[in-house]
């Protein structure tokens, strides 16, 4: 066992109590304030400077290394918030908050980024640069990592990398997994405004009804993917959401409906706005009716920088064994904000997966109101960090 998975392994306790009064007690995004006085009520503790920034929530501490030398600024990621949903899972410290739930891991984000700043704070002779720990509101919504680089989280001086890890239920604990390249989709959203002539349902010749209008439309969106993206380059359009009509005799005046946009390549993201708007406004001009796109670009794709994510690789060999580093299947559709602190470090920046499987027990998936984070993970987290930042400023 190495030296860092020792010392991960000696914050392990510590780590799994934070992470298990977070799982009990979320907060869903911009409302961390509970789990925001948590954080820097535990850096404080442990001597961490903690940078004054304007925020309401999230916190971002700082460690210099005492060894000779210039080393590098090196920022890593934790996101604190939970998701607006109920808790499942039957744990013993299962959400007391029934509009909120860590079911995608953040109560073990943020555990295992204190469990670092603890081992890293014992080891400030083996490193000579800086490591900055982001501790981000807002992951879910997608808005959170804009207001921390907006508050000067990665500036002054600037990050030379930025790391993060997320956990992942398809791995299995005490592994990691990392992609080099292209990662994670973009994320935009759209809203079409189908607009007819309202009038009785027994006289539809008398109306002009949006319903049939924006099913139409609906339909049509689908063969943007299918028929007009080259196969190679992933994208989605997805509808989730539809409003129309208040009476079962009632054509009404206007549909709503909406969704999201998933890209993984940036030329293909810009050219979709332009084919959903003439798709629907043909769709909605055929059955006599007009159509009003309202398109919103949302966070970029994200990008794994070949040789931070090669770095990263490295580092979780060093400090968990070769073996335990395993290949990703590939880029994934869901979206991180993550994206802007990478965008923001020059580009300079990874993701990389945290196993959290045990063999023989079925996997749930992120986002279900049954998951819960394996602690026996938090050690690979904790080391996999805390390597990453002894490498990039030995």
């Amino acid at each position: 066992m190495s030296e860092v998975l020792e010392r991960a392994m000696a914050v392990r306790e510590y780590a799994a109590g934070i992470r298990r009064y977070l799982h009990r007690n979320p907060e869903i995004a911009f409302q961390e304030h509970n789990t925001t006085a948590l954080v820097k009520r535990e850096l404080s503790g442990m001597g961490v400077e903690i940078l004054d920034l304007p925020l309401e929530t999230g916190a971002v501490g700082v460690i210099h290394g005492n060894k000779p030398g210039k080393g590098a600024v090196t920022a890593l990621r934790a996101d604190l918030d939970a998701l607006p949903m109920t808790d499942q899972s039957g744990a013993d410290h299962a959400s007391a908050n029934p509009l909120a739930a860590h079911t995608c891991g953040h109560d073990g984000h943020t555990a295992i980024l204190l469990g670092t700043a603890k081992v890293l704070r014992g080891m400030t002779d083996r490193f000579a640069g800086t490591a900055r720990l982001l501790f981000q509101p807002a992951e879910e919504s997608l808005g959170g990592a804009l207001k921390i680089i907006e508050a000067g989280a990665l500036a002054n001086p600037p990050a030379d990398t930025a790391v993060a890890l997320h956990s992942w239920p398809y791995l299995p604990a005490g592994s990691v997994g990392v992609w080099e390249g292209q990662y994670m989709a973009s994320a935009d959203s759209f809203q079409v405004r189908i607009t007819g002539r309202s009038g009785h349902g027994a006289r539809p010749h008398a109306a002009v009804n949006p319903i049939p209008a924006a099913a139409l439309a609906i339909s049509a969106l689908q063969n943007i993917v299918a028929g007009e993206i080259i196969a190679s380059q992933q994208a989605v359009v997805t509808v989730c959401v539809m409003s129309g009509g208040t009476a079962f005799n009632i054509i009404p005046d206007e549909v709503t409906f909406g969704g999201t946009v998933r890209c993984l390549d940036e030329g293909v993201r810009r050219e979709l706005k332009a084919r959903i708007e003439r798709t629907v406004t043909g769709a909605a001009r055929t059955l006599g009716c007009e159509a009003a796109l309202a398109y919103h670009f949302g966070v970029p794709s994200l990008v794994n920088d070949p040789q931070v994510a090669k770095a990263v690789k490295k580092a979780a060999a060093e400090a968990l064994g070769g073996e335990h580093v395993l290949s990703l299947d590939g880029p994934v559709m869901g979206s991180e904000d993550f994206a802007e602190i990478i965008n923001t470090a020059g580009g300079r920046g990874a993701l990389f997966r945290l196993g959290m499987g045990v063999e023989g027990r079925e996997v749930t998936a992120l986002h279900n109101s049954r998951f819960d984070f394996n602690d026996d993970a938090i050690p690979a987290g904790v080391a996999a960090f805390t390597q990453y930042v002894l490498n990039a400023n030995g």
